[in-house]
């Protein structure tokens, strides 16, 4: 096991929307701590702490890495549970940090990371990822950072599932092995998928407009 990364903290005692924004225009973080035998605590991280943590090489998303983080005169061992981010500026919003055990097992995400390039996204196919992460079990110490999927060999049709995932000994697997993590798609198909999805949202748009036309209507009505 690598040595943790050392984050700082400080605690907070406010709480809100407004704290959130005055500590995010002062480029920090809002964040809480919980977890094994820690008192919910709530903290504010520099963004170059936590930047420094999610941008590492070999970090992955930086979800599945043991974080040491020290505020006021406890350090604790963690993992990033959350990360919020801003659905458009995707700058980071709020964090989760989860104490643990090294000597207890835990579930935690774990990044899927893409390798190579399908031959089968050079003929006209489409290479697809379907699942981003997967759900694991192991103690702290021995969950990956992320795992490899190698796509060099993918042509359209082929598919790449959970049970071909390389997988330590001491790591379960919580997905269903059959799950489809990327694929290669013809692009007719790509095309109805993505036709059939746009016409489930008009259904779901009309119905929820009928739906407000009658609540006003019997509104109106009483």
């Amino acid at each position: 096991m690598s040595e943790p990364t050392v984050i700082q903290a400080a605690i907070r005692s406010e709480k809100g929307k407004g704290t959130a924004r005055k500590l995010r225009s002062n480029k920090s973080i809002p964040a809480v701590l919980y977890g094994h035998k820690v008192d919910p605590v709530m903290l504010s991280i520099k963004n170059s702490e936590i930047y420094k943590v999610l941008q590492s090489e070999d970090a992955g998303t930086g979800t599945s890495n043991l974080i040491k983080v020290r505020y006021g005169k406890n350090e604790k061992l963690v993992m990033i549970r959350e990360i919020q981010q801003h659905p458009f500026k995707h700058n980071i919003l709020h964090i989760d940090l989860f104490a643990v055990n090294i000597k207890e097992k835990i579930h935690a995400p774990v990044h899927i990371k893409i390798i190579g390039e399908a031959p089968g996204a050079k003929t006209g196919g489409v290479l697809r990822q379907i699942m981003r992460e997967v759900e694991v079990q192991a103690l702290p110490t021995d969950i990956p950072p992320y795992f490899e999927v190698d796509v060099s060999e993918l042509e359209i049709g082929d598919s790449i599932h959970v049970s071909n995932l390389t997988v330590p000994e001491n790591v379960k697997i919580l997905a269903d092995e059959q799950a489809p993590i990327v694929n290669v798609i013809t692009p007719t198909l790509q095309k109805t998928e993505e036709e059939e999805a746009e016409e489930s949202e008009e259904g779901a748009e009309e119905g929820t407009e009928t739906e407000a036309a009658e609540k006003t209507s019997t509104e109106s009505n009483s």
